[in-house]
């Protein structure tokens, strides 16, 4: 796995390189193609909406974000997660980049960066999401930034030499064009607003917002109150890299809609693994179409973590009951008065609040440009 401080193609320049000091910086490249993206979207969408091509927008959401961005971009291209043949990766790239967020380069320079600096100490506000919601779109959707002392980014040899890859950087915004003469053909301007347009504004904003949303103003440790309300769901593994100011969490409501993309928490713990759900009631559709490739003997090699969890606590009073050097030769019967009091106490201490302050490490400070 990823040291704490640093990921496999991130080449800090023995530590001179810093995520604090910076330049967020308007991008005119992604602005116009997001801007005409929207304005399509909105006018064009209205304009011709259809059941029908809502529910092709759906499709091809699924597949573009659950198997192209999900399996192929991130779990594949930019984790390594699980081996498969060069054609089913090439595949799975190619409908990542339908997504219109990027070509393969981008998207990895895009991912490792926003790691590398949420791994460190402290960081810029443009990496942990830390101001006001429209201030993050205008940022993450508009712009980029210009670190003063940036990292090296080095691509391994079947990233940086596949011609294939090299291609799509360069084309990714006009690998639309195929699917605007198929969606126009078959279903006319209706289909090619709603396949084209409609989708990509729904796959950058969604992708946007579950960022915001996973990331904003949260330590990745702050989890008194579901461990203290039983729930295993964002619980945080004891084998959590404790030296790391992840600043994510688990937004398990989402995670059968986002592919499994929300458990953030379980991936920046364990984000070599393929698969990003640790619990029965987090879903991840992307490692099921990962283990269904793999039925079929196209994917191998599959990386999956055991994460080892805290056990549950016991109850004070049920430990003191059970204690041989309390335990009673024949055990009394209580009243009903005696069997009151007893509940009372046991619920005052499973409610008592639960302190984490040894477990916590330092938050990564929101500091802005000097």
């Amino acid at each position: 796995m990823s040291s704490p401080s640093s990921t496999a193609r991130v080449d800090s320049n023995n530590g001179h390189s810093s995520p604090i000091f910076g330049q967020v910086y308007w991008s005119s490249t992604k602005s116009f193609w997001i801007t005409a993206i929207y304005a399509g979207a909105i006018l064009g969408g209205y304009a011709t909406f259809r059941w029908d091509a809502l529910l092709l927008m759906l499709i091809t959401s699924i597949v573009t974000l659950g198997a192209g961005y999900s399996v192929g971009i991130h779990r594949r291209l930019i984790h390594n997660s699980f081996q498969c043949h060069s054609w089913l990766e090439n595949s799975l790239v190619y409908l990542g980049v339908l997504t219109g967020m990027g070509g393969p380069f981008s998207l990895i320079g895009t991912h490792d960066l926003h790691d590398w600096a949420q791994r460190q100490v402290h960081c810029h506000d443009y990496f942990i999401r830390s101001r006001n919601i429209f201030t993050d779109w205008v940022w993450q959707v508009h712009c980029d930034i210009a670190l003063h002392y940036p990292p090296a980014l080095r691509y391994e040899s079947r990233i940086a030499e596949n011609e294939f890859y090299q291609w799509l950087e360069q084309t990714w915004m006009l690998q639309q064009l195929p699917w605007v003469i198929v969606f126009y053909h078959f279903g006319g301007w209706s289909w090619l607003f709603w396949g084209v347009y409609v989708r990509i504004a729904v796959s950058v904003t969604g992708y946007w917002l579950l960022g915001y949303l996973t990331h904003h103003r949260r330590k990745a440790f702050d989890r008194t109150a579901d461990r203290m309300a039983g729930d295993r769901t964002s619980r945080t593994p004891l084998n959590f890299e404790k030296t790391s100011s992840f600043q994510c969490r688990n937004l398990t409501w989402l995670s059968l809609f986002s592919m499994g993309e929300s458990l953030q928490l379980n991936h920046q713990t364990f984000p070599n693994s393929a698969k990003f759900s640790l619990h029965p009631k987090q879903y991840d559709p992307g490692w099921w179409l990962i283990k269904a490739f793999q039925a079929v003997g196209l994917t191998w090699n599959i990386q999956k973590s055991k994460p080892h969890w805290p056990a549950p606590m016991a109850s004070p009073m049920a430990s003191l009951v059970s204690s041989p050097l309390n335990r009673p030769v024949a055990r009394p019967i209580a009243s009903p008065a005696t069997r009151s009091a007893t509940g009372q106490i046991e619920h005052a201490f499973r409610d008592r609040p639960v302190s984490l302050a040894h477990a916590t490490p330092e938050p990564c400070r929101k500091l802005t440009t000097p």
